[in-house]
């Protein structure tokens, strides 16, 4: 099957991943997090990307080469796979991104898909801070959806928690995104 748009591709990949988790799970979903470039198009619908980043509560057994082809607007085919080698720890999050995070989708019943914030997003872009980091921070800021206050704060405490960052640095990159607070 041939999904017909990005978002599309996302939420037929998350089925594929639903299908390995037990039923058991239906008790108590497991629940997992879209960031990266799938997040930011959500928000924005501004890029695509060639993969899925997830962060999950729980490690679910995912196949090695799940990927999903997918339509663009040129009738163009393209793909998207599942990296298996995103991992959250090397980024920065703040401690209580859970309880900003959006509700996407449940499927069937055992496992739950939630979007980070705009400010989680913006915040997990500013340790690798490429080009599409910036880009991407930039367009969810051009949204309206992130309040700057917050988003200072958050990223602060975020950087000051966190171990192995180079707090100036971060607090460089935030000021280069959003401006001085």
């Amino acid at each position: 099957m041939i999904a017909h748009s990005f978002k599309e591709a996302i939420i037929e990949m998350m089925g594929e991943i639903a299908k390995q988790i037990p039923d058991s799970h239906k008790q108590t979903p497991v629940k997992a997090y879209l960031t990266g470039g799938g997040a930011v198009h959500y928000y924005c619908n501004s890029r695509v990307s060639d993969d899925v980043d997830l962060i999950m509560q729980y490690t679910v057994k995912i196949p090695e080469d799940l990927f999903v082809v997918w339509l663009n607007d040129e009738g163009t085919l393209e793909q998207v796979h599942y990296d298996h080698t995103y991992n959250s720890t090397f980024g920065l999050l703040h401690e209580d991104y859970e309880d900003r995070a959006i509700h996407m989708i449940t499927i069937d019943e055992k496992f739950e898909i939630n979007l980070l914030s705009p400010v989680d997003l913006i915040i997990s872009k500013l340790t690798r801070f490429a080009q599409n980091d910036e880009e991407d921070i930039a367009n969810i800021i051009k949204t309206g959806k992130v309040n700057k206050d917050e988003l200072f704060e958050l990223a602060t405490d975020a950087i000051n928690v966190g171990v192995g960052f180079q707090k100036k640095l971060c607090r460089d990159k935030f000021t280069t995104c959003y401006g001085d607070v």
